[in-house]
């Protein structure tokens, strides 16, 4: 499903504080476009749809003792005038939303041609409603204020199975909220949870408490709400609406907090000269304790630590016993040897990664397991071709960890007694088979491979894909490449038991 449309959206839901006026309705929007344009943000006016003579009962329309009701009825606009707001939106480059409560408020919404359809937190469990929004086919929203998790697997089952593009909002349906009642912690449980649906937070907390929402994008929230309105001198907003002042520090502080939280690199942390610069101002320094000439093996006797780190001179953290002094160094002067790539340091590197990645996904292994580092042209070549097999069962069927580290490649191989499958557990995978048939596998994206079918595989960001086969056999994988194929295995696999 696309999400584009739900990435970093602001959304100023109008509710009734048209307060009945088209006009004042045009004055509100207004307002929320100059708070759009001026911090250049993706913004929706949302509206709500009832049609009141069938959505009220006969009995209860001109009842003022039951919540609501009066407040609908006095601010009621008919269709037509809905629509004159609808356009108003679009020439003012927002985008178009509203939340229907009924069938008819649905069809109104197709005839409007309405952007995002919002499913209010009342309305999440109602069916019949429901089933009405997920046939338009247009994207939805929908709030899950008041609903258990049991609750929001339902709805999430139902839109997912039907492939909707849908996300949903962390909301607390109090008005106002309190700020102990918010519980935004639930924002990363719902992430966790439904991992290919946006979630996003709706706020009814005091207006002027702009932590909130930048703890909501802190969270990871892509989409924020908030009820808004225009005072004027015979309109007051209610204690949960904001003003345009209020909607305008709003957008500020969840823009900064985006800028705050955003990562500088697409996948990994930015760190940048001036940072390492910061702190190699503060590192310790190798210098030589005595006179040191070249060739001498140098001991933790040899060296004392002290700052200042000098230009290409070797931090205390880098400095190994064993390293060979490669010119002379007369005592107190700075030592500028290198560490040396050694096959140990390889392994302990790509073991890290592996675990990282493990622990990234949520993969438990348990204690009973081996894992073996497959270095077709040797260790020193591992980051480029190779891969980080975890065996857990070799019986008569066989279950296996394979890790692939970001532009590793695993070379072209067959097998003739083991038949396996692959699952994608975390990242991506490319998998070519026999015939150059080349397929690209996400999270959940399977693979068999039968017996003598060439197969290979690489990830360009780190892959974890599960393994299961018939019984695993040593010498059973044949490659293409006679190289591999010529070496001996001690050359090109490495096993630990433990790390």
């Amino acid at each position: 499903m696309s999400n584009k449309i739900f990435e970093n959206l602001f959304i100023f839901e109008m509710a009734n504080s048209h307060q009945g006026s088209v006009e004042h309705g045009k004055d509100i929007i207004r307002e929320m476009a100059k708070i759009a344009r001026k911090h250049n943000v993706k913004a929706a006016v949302k509206l709500q749809y009832r049609e009141l003579n069938t959505f009220v009962h006969p009995d209860f329309k001109d009842r003022t003792d039951v919540k609501h009701i009066p407040r609908f009825m006095g601010t009621k606009l008919s269709y037509e005038q809905f629509t004159e707001l609808v356009d108003f939106i679009r020439s003012e480059g927002l985008i178009t939303m509203s939340t229907p409560f009924d069938e008819t408020g649905v069809d109104w919404c197709m005839d409007q041609g309405i952007d995002i359809i919002k499913v209010a937190s009342c309305s999440a469990l109602d069916w019949p409603l429901l089933m009405k929004i997920e046939k338009t086919r247009k994207p939805v929203i929908i709030s899950t204020g008041g609903k258990t998790l049991s609750d929001i697997d339902k709805i999430y089952n139902y839109f997912s199975h039907r492939k909707a593009n849908f996300a949903f909002l962390h909301c607390i349906a109090e008005y106002p909220a309190p700020m102990d009642s918010l519980q935004l912690d639930f924002i990363t449980r719902m992430q966790k949870r439904y991992r290919d649906v946006p979630v996003g937070y709706s706020g009814h907390e005091n207006p002027d408490d702009n932590t909130v929402p930048m703890l909501a994008i802190a969270k990871g929230a892509t989409i924020l709400e908030r009820h808004v309105g225009l005072p004027t001198e015979t309109i007051k907003l209610n204690a949960y609406s904001m003003n345009p002042t209020q909607a305008d520090k709003w957008v500020e502080a969840a823009e900064n907090a985006r800028k705050m939280c955003a990562m500088k690199k697409e996948d990994t942390k930015y760190i940048s000269q001036a940072e390492i610069d910061s702190l190699r101002s503060l590192m310790r320094g190798v210098y030589a304790k005595h006179d040191i000439k070249a060739g001498d093996v140098m001991t933790e006797d040899d060296v004392f630590y002290a700052m200042p780190l000098q230009e290409k001179q070797i931090t205390s953290g880098e400095f190994k016993p064993g390293m060979v002094a490669s010119i002379d160094y007369k005592a107190n002067e700075k030592i500028t040897e290198q560490p040396k790539l050694t096959g140990v340091g390889i392994v302990r590197s790509a073991v890290h990664d592996a675990k990282g990645m493990l622990y990234e996904a949520g993969i438990a292994l348990g204690t009973e397991f081996e894992v073996e580092l497959s270095h077709h042209y040797g260790m020193k070549h591992f980051r480029q071709t190779g891969a980080i097999i975890i065996n857990i069962i070799n019986r008569e069927y066989c279950k296996k960890y394979i890790i692939v580290l970001p532009g590793q490649f695993h070379p072209s191989h067959a097998h003739r007694v083991k038949e396996e499958t692959f699952q994608v557990l975390y990242g991506d995978l490319d998998v070519q088979m026999d015939g150059g048939v080349e397929k690209h596998l996400h999270p959940g994206d399977m693979q068999t491979v039968l017996r003598g079918e060439y197969h290979s595989f690489s990830s360009k960001t780190g892959a974890i894909f599960e393994e299961v086969s018939t019984q695993h056999m040593k010498s059973d994988s044949y490659y293409k490449d006679p190289i591999i194929n010529d070496a001996d295995p001690m050359e090109r696999k490495t096993f630990l038991k433990k790390w």
